[in-house]
């Protein structure tokens, strides 16, 4: 029931108008919260502490899942489709020459002879696969970003997609993808004249923070999740800081808030003095005084995630600023 009222829902947001965008938001939270449930209700099928659960299912559900993944690649093979990538819930293939009717007919074959509802949401034009850092011949699960024929960019475990990215670091990552792949009609210009483009965007981003200009308190705000007790972290992590100064004026922070700071020192001896929670007294002197050092590696690390594969190294621009840690060297998987 769950899960047929989702894809009801999924199939009602490709309707719906783009300007509609009260009803689409709508469509969504629908649809990103039937999901949870359904996450929930298989996590604690193999679960020793849920009564009604039964390991043997849990079990099960898996061994079914073997099996269709594993039919979904001798089809997609059979029907000449090159197998790029597959997850939990999704496959990506590929074949030179063809058209969105190809891959909507693969649709088709998939869902007659596997007996599941398939959709096909995305025809992408450009796509990266990152692979994992502990083994670079595997590609890591749901990290990947792209652009469709359509010009819409998609990401996934990058960091446009993090809840503690810093709006002001979102939104450079997503210019940058735009700027790397929107006017590019083959992966060589890609390599080519989007990456000098990209590079160009990366250098004014440097500015931009480095002089101060244009950047408003809110887009510098870290989100982290306390998810213990303030007392009872061994070592005081930047969100606990900020949690512990919180609590000198006023409540004490529960298990399970989202804690909201701005960098001011990151390498303050005391952690208590390199962070300021958002929404105190300290509000005007955050704008005035944030880590520029601290803001600019974590805007060169987002860089990396796109362009390490290019042959981007934020090191270079690290060096020339004094007191940046400069991060592990990356490589990257392909470009299909």
């Amino acid at each position: 029931m769950v899960l047929k009222r989702r894809t009801y829902y999924k199939e009602l947001s490709k309707q719906i108008p783009k300007e509609n965008i009260e009803e689409s938001f709508w469509c969504e939270q629908r649809i990103e919260s039937l999901k949870k449930i359904l996450v929930c209700l298989y996590g604690t099928t193999g679960s020793i502490w849920n009564r009604f659960g039964n390991v043997l299912a849990f079990e099960e559900i898996n061994r079914l899942a073997r099996e269709v993944l594993l039919k979904t690649k001798d089809i997609i093979q059979r029907l000449g489709f090159e197998l790029v990538y597959a997850d939990t819930d999704s496959v990506f293939l590929k074949k030179d020459g063809a058209t969105r009717s190809d891959y909507e007919n693969v649709m088709k074959i998939l869902s007659s002879e596997t007996g599941l509802s398939i959709s096909l949401d995305y025809q992408y034009k450009f796509l990266v696969l990152l692979p994992l850092e502990a083994d670079e011949r595997i590609e890591a699960l749901k990290h990947y970003f792209g652009i469709t024929y359509d010009g819409e960019i998609i990401t996934r475990g990058i960091e446009t997609r993090r809840h503690d990215t810093p709006n002001f670091i979102k939104q450079f990552q997503y210019d940058l993808l735009y700027t790397l792949f929107s006017d590019c009609k083959d992966s060589n210009e890609v390599t080519t004249k989007g990456y000098e483009d990209a590079l160009l965007l990366v250098t004014q981003a440097i500015d931009k923070i480095m002089i101060g200009e244009g950047i408003e308190q809110r887009d510098l705000v870290i989100t982290k999740l306390l998810r213990n007790g303030v007392h009872n972290y061994k070592s005081i992590f930047p969100h606990v800081a900020a949690a512990i100064r919180l609590s000198s004026q006023g409540p004490t922070p529960m298990r399970g808030e989202n804690i909201q700071y701005i960098y001011i020192n990151s390498k303050h001896k005391n952690p208590l003095c390199r962070v300021v929670p958002v929404l105190t007294k300290e509000k005007e002197e955050v704008v005035k005084s944030y880590d520029k050092v601290k803001y600019l590696e974590l805007l060169l690390n987002a860089a990396e995630t796109v362009l390490g594969y290019f042959g981007f190294d934020g090191s270079v621009y690290k060096s020339e600023n004094k007191g940046i840690r400069s991060s592990k060297h990356k490589k990257w998987g392909g470009m299909n």
